[in-house]
């Protein structure tokens, strides 16, 4: 199914796996999730970090420790073009996409490689995603955006939408259309047969672009439930709130028609544009008070 399967490194299980993150402006946060995937023992074979010519000192302040590589952009490349350039570097057969600002245990980690190992037909795994304070957080559990699925997640109410946390989260693994992107566990070789991430994606949505790629090659993606992911979240963008929220909304823009519903006619094209972009636009007073 992929041409491209790469042999199982001899050795500890991890060292199956290289760690991906693309840093940018992540403060402490980004040596607080290298220390927490390297666990109790100090020891992670491999942890790639692109830092992607941040402003603060994220980057330097890490230890000089053992198998973790920095590489320093020297512009921001954007997170699709960071975690593609890593990945095409690495030489492991699983590659750990991983935000900086998320705290993985090596213990987990090994679950979600069992997982893959387990079904060999699965490109993509991950666990459940949580907040410092405890609470589950959107994306953790979702299905592929479609045009109904977002216009329910606007209009809000009893309409069926992208996220799935009013479910209750399944008892056992499972086959899922989406997972969080801000963690995800891949074969590396699958990653490189859909072309790793869209880089014309600006910084959304190139996470559910990649999962819905890989299920029309012909792979799944799994959830395990009984794996937590802790996730800060925002650490990056919180000083530039606008910039995020209108980059969700072309993000959301491209998908639609990367992977469009059929029939999908000019004038109701027309009328997405329209949505999306004007929906934008009132939702920045809201972007700026948040920011407070």
């Amino acid at each position: 199914m992929t041409g491209l399967e790469t042999v199982a490194a001899p050795g500890p299980a991890l060292a199956r796996v290289t760690a991906l993150i693309v840093n940018y402006n992540s403060g402490p946060w980004l040596e607080r999730c290298i220390r927490a995937l390297r666990g109790r023992h100090g020891r992670f074979p491999l942890i790639e970090v692109v830092d992607n010519d941040s402003r603060d000192d994220s980057a330097a302040r890490l230890p000089d420790w053992e198998g973790v590589r920095v590489r320093h952009a020297p512009r921001n490349l954007g997170f699709a073009r960071g975690v593609n350039t890593a990945a095409r570097a690495a030489r492991t057969e699983f590659v750990l996409i991983i935000n900086p600002d998320c705290l993985l245990l090596p213990d987990s980690l090994q679950t979600l490689m069992a997982e893959l190992d387990a079904h060999p037909e699965a490109a993509m795994v991950s666990g459940r995603v949580f907040d410092m304070a405890g609470d589950e957080q959107r994306g953790s559990r979702r299905c592929l955006p479609t045009r109904k699925r977002a216009l329910g997640e606007i209009l809000g109410g009893d309409r069926e939408g992208v996220e799935q946390m009013h479910l209750p989260p399944p008892d056992e693994p499972v086959a899922v259309e989406a997972v969080s992107g801000a963690c995800m566990l891949l074969r590396r070789s699958a990653f490189l047969q859909v072309g790793g991430f869209d880089k014309h994606y600006p910084m959304h949505f190139e996470d559910v672009d990649l999962m819905a790629r890989l299920h029309q090659a012909g792979w799944t993606v799994r959830l395990v439930p009984n794996v937590i992911v802790s996730h800060a979240g925002g650490v990056s963008s919180r000083s530039r709130p606008v910039r995020v929220m209108w980059n969700k909304h072309r993000g959301l823009w491209r998908y639609l028609n990367q992977h469009p519903e059929l029939p999908w006619p000019a004038w109701s094209r027309a009328l997405w544009w329209l949505g999306i972009h004007g929906h934008a636009v009132l939702m920045v007073p809201v972007a700026l008070w948040r920011r407070r």
